[in-house]
């Protein structure tokens, strides 16, 4: 009797109509963005629902763009994950996935943490996406471009792994200002929400995918309710995807 209570209450609840209010983020490297169809899966607690992104009329998916979607779909109920996938070899590079439900209206941040191309063509990514939800503390990330010569950047292709004092980790996908470019002298900010608890910060390496090298001074990690926690340039080098013009990568400890 009781199997049966629960199954009626699933079918009603994925037969009922809910909004979703989608949030897309193609990433701003070069050729991220795609004129290919993509698909959504939304992954709750009471089944799937899917939907094509398409905005009529309008260009989605340009490079560096964001791009918002209402969908009327069936109710899931809290939503654990989603899946991306595409429709053509024109392929998608994408940094975060934010959803938000009438029934749970929290914002959801999903992140493309291994930074994975989707497209049509196996040679140039994978056609499907899946995305996990990481957790609901709330990082505040600070940067401080540097001001030596040629320290800003408008193309390194950063992500970072944060390690925190008890032991989590959590990873970004490629970050970039909301002006595009890392500015000399520069202080830019990025929220990232919907990361695991990692308590205070104590490591954070970076990582650059791209050659326009940038030079930071310093970079500060806080946890959302804490302090601020620096981390200087030691090296005191660039980070560049080019080896010849300074660190691929670099961890930096307090």
């Amino acid at each position: 009797m009781l199997l049966s209570l629960f199954l009626i209450s699933l079918s009603v609840g994925l037969n009922s109509a809910t909004w979703y209010s989608v949030t897309v983020k193609t990433s701003s490297l070069a050729h991220s963005g795609t004129d290919s169809a993509i698909d959504l899966k939304i992954l709750g607690e009471r089944g799937a629902v899917s939907s094509q992104l398409d905005n009529s009329g309008h260009n989605d998916f340009q490079t560096g763009h964001t791009d918002k979607y209402s969908l009327q779909l069936g109710e899931v109920m809290l939503i654990q994950g989603l899946e991306l996938s595409i429709r053509g070899s024109d392929a998608f590079l994408f940094d975060w996935v934010s959803v938000r439900s009438q029934t749970f209206r929290e914002t959801r941040y999903f992140y493309n943490v291994k930074k994975q191309v989707l497209s049509g063509d196996l040679d140039e990514g994978v056609t499907k996406v899946t995305l996990s939800f990481q957790g609901d503390m709330t990082y505040t990330v600070t940067t401080v471009t540097g001001t030596v010569a040629n320290a800003g950047s408008s193309s390194i292709g950063l992500s970072m792994m944060l390690e925190g004092e008890n032991g989590e980790f959590a990873y970004t996908s490629y970050i970039d200002p909301k002006e595009g470019s890392f500015k000399e002298g520069v202080f830019d900010e990025f929220v990232l929400g919907n990361m695991p608890d990692m308590g205070t910060v104590k490591c954070v390496t970076l990582k650059a995918d791209e050659s326009d090298a940038w030079y930071f001074d310093v970079i500060a990690v806080e946890k959302k309710g804490g302090r601020p926690v620096l981390f200087e340039n030691t090296y005191q080098t660039f980070l560049s995807a080019d080896s010849s013009e300074g660190m691929t990568s670099m961890k930096l400890c307090a």
